[in-house]
């Protein structure tokens, strides 16, 4: 403790970002600062209040910083850092769904609607469409609703007309490929769309019924179906209808609850006064209420980027939230703490009863969860006498196809959980026969060169590291290890027996089978086979196909998939006689002679 008050008293009074380290220097909490000096020093001189923030100091053994321009940098770097390391105390956003939005070109001659997962600055979008009505669904109404481009085709502006396709004959699209409609009649069916978007459905659901029933009158069944469909799909658009709000208005709102151990942030996205989704997120750990919020928004409009122009929220301070939205959309967002009985009041209070909820429902699954992921590494820490607990996992595992193609994999588990980001492939470069040791060799000296590179699955020492295989295997990587003075643990899982090794020690453990540590280790080690023979086998199919037939001047891709239709792998190709060849369709005997000759040589 000596050691960091002598670093509190030289801390600058400058704004900026620190980072808390438990014993084993692993990252434990990133926070920022207006006053780097100010802040820090209040963990360590002030008596906390609460419980969680007790423990953080308690875990407390050493601190880094940085030091920044402004608020914004700092809040910038903390949420680059928080999702870098990971750290047990911080808001961990695990929901990386990339929602689909409805998005809009008006910038173009004649714009179509379409449904993206991506955003840019030069579209117009709409979303997200989460739950209740999909995107594809809303999608569906537009193209019946409306005669706007349905296709990818190129315009023929300025240039001949083309033949219309089957939507204008279908009444479907009103053909500006062919020149059937001026820009400005266009722009105006556009702006109808947009409306429908914006909430306004009533012109919408008189268009698709009077359509239902001239289909109906001409006895075109099929497409007055489909028409009832897409109305039963607007009628569930419009019932999620929020009362009492204009249908123009976009809200976000978000509600914190907490029951014991369990915390969960519910978002509710209002989008043309309707309810578009509501999505709830198991908070695992937070230090204060204040600094949640902040910290799950700036992730939360990190992977959702496109930002209303007011979110709800309780009576919090929330000018560092005011600061990274305004910065992050370019525009004042309004972040409103709502009045008693208002409209906006009731959304804050039914995002606040379905994080309840949640917390409820999902009460046992969240301790089998911790007790799986969290318990199983403290665990796994007493079962094997570990010196870490083993808070960042790497597994690496060898595959090859007879001494070719041979490849490594590295994956990751965090917390207890697969973190697929992490994962890393390698194509084994010293390595021409089957070696696995020399193999396993390269690729952790490899990868331990990459310690200090900007890979953020790199940069990060893991606290165990797991080889598959058994005693062999395992001295090899204790040699690399050593080498670059890596101090945590390092053991193999022998495949047979499940039997545990660890350097210098010449009896394996033996895992209970069932166990929370004997799943730890097998999902990683799993996982690490399963990605290293997916990797060896896209390489053979590549290295295969590449060897086989595109080498072979004349043979096109037509041709190709001919050959491999019928003699369905190279090897059959090589084996095939030159008249079954020429027998395949639309091969001619020239061509023939030189796929033979190819594999004949």
């Amino acid at each position: 403790m000596d050691i960091i008050m002598d670093k509190v008293k030289r801390l600058p009074n400058d704004a900026g970002v620190y980072i808390m380290k438990d014993k084993d220097e692993n990252v434990i909490y990133v926070g920022k600062a207006k006053n780097l000096k100010k802040r820090v020093s209040q963990y360590f001189l002030r008596k906390q209040d609460h419980i969680k923030v007790r423990n953080m100091v308690s875990n407390v053994r050493d601190f880094d910083f940085f030091v920044v321009n402004d608020e914004v940098e700092a809040l910038a770097l903390e949420n680059n850092l928080i999702k870098k390391y990971k750290p047990y105390y911080n808001i961990l956003l695990k929901d990386s769904k990339t929602y689909a939005y409805i998005k809009v070109n008006l910038k173009e001659d004649f714009p179509r609607f379409e449904i993206s997962r991506r955003l840019n600055k030069n579209d117009k979008y709409f979303g997200p469409y989460m739950a209740g009505v999909s995107a594809k669904e809303v999608m569906q109404i537009i193209d019946y609703a409306f005669n706007v481009r349905k296709c990818k085709l190129p315009l023929a502006v300025g240039k001949k007309p083309i033949k219309p396709c089957l939507f204008y004959d279908m009444h479907m699209c009103d053909a500006p490929c062919a020149g059937k409609i001026s820009k400005v009649d266009y722009a105006r069916e556009v702006q109808n769309a947009i409306r429908f978007l914006k909430g306004e459905t009533k012109d919408v659901e008189k268009i698709l019924y009077d359509k239902m029933m001239i289909a109906s009158i001409n006895e075109n069944f099929e497409t007055a179906l489909l028409l009832r469909d897409r109305i039963k799909i607007l009628d569930k658009f419009k019932a999620r209808v929020i009362t009492s709000l204009g249908s123009l208005v976009d809200y976000d709102v978000f509600s914190l609850k907490t029951s014991g151990e369990f915390s969960a942030m519910c978002v509710l996205n209002i989008r043309g006064g309707k309810l578009q989704g509501v999505t709830t997120y198991d908070i695992l750990n937070y230090l204060e209420e204040n600094e949640a919020y902040t910290q799950f928004i700036m992730q939360y409009y990190t992977s959702h980027p496109l930002i209303v122009d007011e979110i709800i929220m309780p009576e919090i301070d929330t000018s560092e939230i005011e600061l990274f939205l305004n910065d992050k959309a370019g525009k004042k967002v309004a972040v409103t703490k709502p009045k008693i009985d208002s409209v906006k009041f009731k959304l804050l209070e039914m995002a606040e009863k379905n994080a309840v909820l949640h917390i409820e429902k999902n009460l046992d699954k969240n301790t089998k969860h911790i007790n799986a992921s969290i318990g199983a590494m403290r665990q796994l820490q007493k079962d094997l006498n570990l010196r870490y607990e083993p808070k960042r996992i790497e597994c690496y595992d060898i595959s090859h196809t007879h001494g070719t193609y041979t490849v490594a994999s590295m994956v990751v588990v965090q917390n207890g959980e697969k973190a697929p980001k992490m994962y890393r492939k390698f194509k084994i470069e010293t390595v021409d026969f089957i070696d696995d040791f020399a193999s396993m060799r390269e690729v952790l000296t490899r990868r331990m060169e990459k310690l200090n590179s900007d890979d953020v699955s790199f940069s990060m020492m893991p606290d165990l590291i797991i080889i598959d295989g058994g005693k062999g295997q395992l001295g090899y990587a204790v040699e690399v290890m050593e080498k670059y003075g890596y101090k945590r643990d390092l053991i193999s899982l022998a495949k047979r027996e499940e039997e545990v090794f660890k350097p210098y020690e010449s009896k394996p453990y033996i895992l209970k089978k069932g166990s929370f540590s004997l799943r730890l280790i097998q999902l990683a080690r799993d996982e690490a086979h399963r990605f290293a023979i997916t990797f060896n086998r896209q390489l053979r199919a590549k290295g295969m196909y590449k060897g086989g037939l595109e080498s072979i001047e004349g043979v096109g891709p037509v041709t190709r998939r001919a050959l491999l239709s019928k003699f369905r792998t190279i090897e059959n190709i090589k084996n095939a006689e030159l008249s079954e060849i020429e027998n395949i369709k639309g091969m001619n005997k020239k061509t023939a002679q030189k796929i033979y000759n190819h594999f004949h040589k």
